[in-house]
């Protein structure tokens, strides 16, 4: 198994490509336009690491599920990088409008609860990027709905919050709190009532997670750290010690039997 740490900054081509996709996006409901800038300008440099690492990793042209596709800004950049993409979503008619204009297939599914509506080994690449730390359901069902639709071979990108991260360390050290870059436990479990869906249940350490796809039937060939700190005493000790980052990418791989 690889560990790799990523630059702190995504490259050029791909912020300009998540860039341009941001400016063709918006949601159905107005009330929701509040949050869907605030995500754009949160999210778009960490989407834009995702799409390098899509870019170095996965072939274009190959068939690629995105998993958790609203609000379509992943979605849309692989699209318009030549991934023939398809996006899953718990509530992809919160953005009817724009899948219809920008013809990408969307398909609707909770992914906690349904199968995944697709046959045996889909699929050659799997993003499946912050999710994890919100399913609290099954996570071994939604997994293995995973492994299943992924061709023998294909690959899965996962990633979420680095619970054993510097933050994670100090939140739990000094504010008494077991998440790393999440609110509290209430706050998370509140987005149930007025998005629909879960905050983050839990976060988890790279063992934790590494363990966890390989009891599901991955092999994990890359762990990447990513991220990085606005203080500068903390980015430093993140430069040094690639393991505190607040975030981590797992490359997997369905074995070819």
């Amino acid at each position: 198994m690889n560990f790799e740490s990523q630059s702190f900054q995504p490259s050029a081509e791909s912020m300009r490509i998540v860039e341009d996709c941001a400016k063709t996006l918006s949601p159905e409901d107005r009330s929701l336009s509040a949050l869907h800038d605030s995500y754009i300008a949160n999210h778009k440099s960490r989407i834009a690491s995702d799409l390098d690492i899509a870019r170095e990793r996965v072939r274009q042209d190959s068939a690629v599920l995105e998993v958790g596709s609203v609000p379509l800004l992943f979605t849309a950049a692989l699209s318009a990088s030549n991934y023939n993409v398809t996006g899953i979503d718990i509530a992809p008619e919160r953005y009817k409008t724009t899948i219809e204009k920008t013809g990408i297939a969307v398909i609707k599914c909770d992914i906690e609860r349904e199968k995944l509506p697709f046959t045996d080994n889909s699929f050659d690449a799997i993003f499946f990027n912050e999710l994890f730390e919100h399913l609290r359901i099954n996570p071994i069902f939604t997994l293995s709905e995973v492994l299943r639709v992924m061709r023998p071979g294909g690959s899965l990108m996962l990633s979420s919050p680095n619970l054993r991260s510097l933050e994670g360390i100090l939140n739990f050290l000094i504010r008494n709190r077991a998440f790393s870059c999440s609110g509290n436990t209430y706050a998370e479990y509140q987005k149930l009532e007025r998005l629909g869906h879960m905050g983050h249940v839990r976060e988890y350490t790279t063992r934790e997670v590494i363990e966890f796809l390989e009891n599901v039937g991955f092999v994990v060939v890359t762990v990447i750290y990513r991220g990085g700190f606005n203080a500068g005493v903390k980015q430093l000790m993140a430069r040094l010690f690639p393991g505190l980052r607040p975030f981590v990418s797992y490359v997997a791989e369905k074995p070819r039997q």
